[in-house]
């Protein structure tokens, strides 16, 4: 285990990358006096009495400069009703973005936008008082800020900085669908628990799957376990009834497990900042045509939904397209999804092989049971599509007989336009939709760097961390 030199060295790096300048303020501070003056105007016409409140990791100073993201909540009196929230409280956020803005809808609708070069959330939501149930999901998100900003030094939050990007880094940063790992809100947590990144590290590499982090004692750690059924469970501080790590995948989990336990052993400024700037579409080629698999891009157009409901939609979708290929006989080994969120969803698949021998073996009943035996028999004596048999192995009933499909690509032809989709993109998909190697895909886009590397990830696999 490294004696912590190496560490200090490598946050120190990581620091001077990360920590926001006094010019990042400023431009971030511009950016919310210009959305703030559009909704206490729009409210002011409108006659409404609302604030307006930076929440989320700018106000708790825990940001870091490459995430210039703004959340930005517009705070309707507790006498205000759920329908005023979302309703006039969505309005109002409309004005804030300006022209040009995208609803989104996590558990909660909201407003992305821009302002001044800086991403923005615009939340309606309502003041949440102590003995007043919450009306909408993010009603708490002030209570949060409060929390934090409470506890965590300004030592600490250079030590979420670094958590942060140690998260990021390794791909597992963000609860949102499309990620499913840790928020910015759970990382500050992990610090205030463990008191710094590295002991945060230090407990993670011990951590196994249900482990429970109950910063303020709610629960005792059976009834935690019983409270909540995630892989890992952090109890909100400010709302014992939700776990603050529901969105963390088992993937994220034991990802930032290995990775922290890889970490320490040989601490490297390559955790935080992978090298991906250096892809080269001829390796990359090479790597998709040498392999001796199948290799199938699905692409068709992105429907124009929120992002938590088109990562669903994606991730339903896939699930569904794996099982089909499994179902008529082929060994996927991989399936991945790519979206820009914008114009594009494309489907990766990696096949053992994408065409199958014309017979299969088909298993039937045990030749003990005569109802069984005699519906095994009915079917398949005589059917045209059996080559061999029936025949007793052991004591089951078997058949060799003519499989159904043999190609992948010409299965996904015909069946993806009438498969039970996710529905918005089943309709994108019933509009239109390409099959095509991967290799073409990578010959098609040559100019987009964010899905040449999602490519890249997809055929290599091994996470960039570990060398």
């Amino acid at each position: 285990m490294n004696d912590g030199r190496e560490i200090s060295t490598v946050k120190y790096e990581v620091l001077k990358r990360v920590r926001p300048t006094k010019e990042d303020r400023e431009e971030i501070l511009m950016a919310v006096e210009v959305a703030k003056g559009r909704i206490l105007e729009a409210a002011r016409r409108k006659g409404l009495e609302v604030r307006v409140e930076v929440e989320g990791s700018i106000a708790k100073d825990t940001w870091i400069s490459t995430d210039r993201d703004v959340d930005l909540f517009i705070i309707f009196p507790p006498s205000a009703g759920r329908e005023t929230i979302t309703g006039v409280g969505l309005e109002l956020a409309k004005a804030g973005a300006g022209e040009r803005w995208k609803a989104g809808y996590a558990e909660h609708p909201y407003i992305e936008t821009e302002v001044l070069g800086c991403k923005m959330d615009i939340v309606p939501s309502g003041e949440l008082v102590p003995g007043k149930k919450a009306m909408t999901a993010v009603d708490r998100t002030p209570l949060h800020t409060r929390y934090v900003r409470e506890r965590l030094s300004e030592d600490g939050k250079d030590e979420v900085r670094v958590l942060k990007q140690f998260m990021k880094g390794i791909g597992v940063y963000g609860a949102e669908l499309k990620v499913g790992g840790f928020s910015g809100y759970l990382c500050e947590l992990l610090i205030i628990r463990y008191g710094n990144f590295e002991e945060t590290l230090r407990m993670a590499a011990e951590w196994r799957t249900r482990e429970v982090i109950d910063i303020e004692g709610h629960y005792s750690h059976g009834s935690a376990l019983d409270a909540f059924d995630s892989p890992l469970v952090v109890v909100d501080p400010v709302d014992r009834g939700r776990n603050a790590a529901a969105a963390v995948s088992l993937r994220a989990l034991a990802t930032f497990i290995s990775a922290s336990r890889h970490f320490l052993r040989r601490p490297s400024i390559a955790f935080f900042f992978p090298q991906t700037d250096q892809i080269e579409l001829g390796e990359l080629m090479g790597m998709a045509e040498g392999r001796g698999t199948e290799l199938i891009a699905i692409e068709t157009a992105c429907p124009s939904i929120p992002s938590d409901v088109l990562w669903g939609e994606i991730h339903h979708s896939l699930s569904k397209i794996s099982g089909l290929l499994k179902e008529k006989g082929f060994t996927l080994l991989d399936a991945h999804a790519w979206s820009d969120e914008e114009e594009r969803v494309i489907f990766l698949l990696e096949l053992q092989e994408g065409r199958l021998p014309e017979a299969e073996i088909h298993p039937g009943p045990s030749a003990i049971f005569p109802e069984d035996e005699e519906r095994f028999l009915e079917k398949h004596l005589g059917s045209a599509r059996t080559i061999a048999g029936p025949f007793i192995s052991g004591d089951r009933w078997c058949v060799i007989r003519r499989r159904v499909a043999t190609d992948a690509r010409k299965v996904l032809e015909e069946s993806l336009p009438k498969m039970q989709l996710s529905p918005d993109l089943a309709a994108e998909i019933r509009q239109g939709f390409s099959i095509i190697s991967v290799g073409e895909l990578i010959r098609r886009s040559s100019e987009r760097r964010d899905l040449l590397l999602e490519i890249f990830r997809f055929l290599r696999k091994r996470p960039l961390w570990l060398e």
